[in-house]
């Protein structure tokens, strides 16, 4: 069965904790879905290999419309539990 996966991602997120995920669940036929404060915004990894343009702000979208959550490791988690709507 297929999810909707929420990314919540942010700028100098580990690049290999976004992209192998994000790569696994799209070959296992699940929609990965990027979230930040905006939509529409790019964001880079820290080591420069990926950047990724944000699917929906955070806002946008009720917890309850995805089956499953990843956070992309290195300065997201940190940024993100700053943040009180997260």
């Amino acid at each position: 069965m297929s999810k909707k996966i929420a990314v919540l991602i942010t700028d100098e997120f580990e690049d290999s904790e976004f992209t192998s995920p994000a790569a696994e669940f799209r070959q296992a036929g699940h929609e990965v879905i990027t979230i930040e404060k905006e939509a529409g915004k790019t964001v880079k990894g820290k080591k420069g290999e990926a950047s990724v343009t944000i699917d929906k702000a955070i806002d946008d979208r009720p917890p309850a419309a995805f089956g499953a959550l990843l956070l992309a490791g290195r300065q997201s988690p940190g940024a993100h539990r700053r943040r009180r709507r997260v």
